[in-house]
């Protein structure tokens, strides 16, 4: 079974790169492919674990994983930046190495993943749309120790991994374009709330506040927004009522 450790240890975080709703999407489907990695394992018995790495978000993920050591081997692997499991997740071409301890080809990822306890592997790319999107690994603690029949189960896993990769890559580019609508109008209002504190500070209109927070940009090498940002941060004792860009109510005629 899995074990708690292993989910929690490279569960999907905002810090990850992708925005909140994508990362949202990836909880149940965490659930599925952790019982899909641990049903698969007790299938392939004698290993050292079964992991699914899954790269739809901006870096790869382990999202699914039947032991820790598998989970753990997977981190080595996405901090070192290379091995089998990125090789068949970027070239879509699945690979069996029979001796990780001795295998020069990724650096020290292969030693170091041996001294954690994964001897040998086999990663099988799993394609959406004819692209590779996800990779089915399985560990083992022996060298050599992966038999035919073993390698063949494996390969046969991969279609059923491709469901729920297949649904969660449609919903990530949903989930993106929606984080994506949602920072662009956290931006606008951030830039709106600093406009309106210009004009109400220097009795300016619109316009010459917008140039001066953009003069403010440029001469400190920083995004609009951040110094946006920062010219709202800087509004001593702020209420949520000062903070507000001063917009003309609706039913105020235009010559009020």
């Amino acid at each position: 079974m899995t074990s708690s450790t292993a989910n929690s240890t490279n569960s999907p975080t905002t810090d990850g790169g992708a925005g909140s709703a994508a990362h949202e999407l990836l909880a149940p489907l965490t659930v599925y492919l952790d019982d899909l990695a641990s049903r698969a394992a007790d299938r392939l018995q004698p290993t050292a674990g079964v992991a699914i790495t899954m790269g739809i978000t901006d870096a790869p993920l382990t999202i699914g994983a039947s032991t820790d050591l598998a989970r753990d081997v997977d981190l080595i692997q996405y901090k070192i930046g290379k091995g089998p499991c990125l090789h068949a997740l970027h070239h879509g071409v699945g690979m069996y190495v029979p001796d990780l301890a001795s295998d020069t080809r990724w650096g020290e990822y292969s030693p170091r993943a041996a001294a954690r306890g994964a001897k040998s592997c086999i990663s099988v790319p799993v394609f959406h749309q004819d692209e590779p999107a996800a990779v089915f690994k399985v560990y083992s603690g022996v060298i050599d120790g992966l038999t035919e029949d073993q390698q063949e189960i494996a390969k046969s896993c991969a279609p059923e991994v491709a469901g729920g990769i297949g649904l969660a890559v449609d919903l990530a580019r949903q989930a993106r374009t929606i984080d994506d609508r949602v920072a662009a109008m956290s931006t606008r209002r951030v830039i709106d709330l600093a406009v309106g504190i210009i004009m109400e500070r220097l009795h300016t209109d619109a316009d010459s506040a917008f140039a001066l927070l953009r003069k403010l940009s440029q001469t400190s090498n920083i995004k609009l927004r951040e110094a946006a940002a920062s010219t709202v941060a800087a509004l001593p004792a702020a209420t949520s009522d000062s903070m507000k860009a001063p917009f003309r109510d609706r039913r105020q005629s235009p010559g009020r």
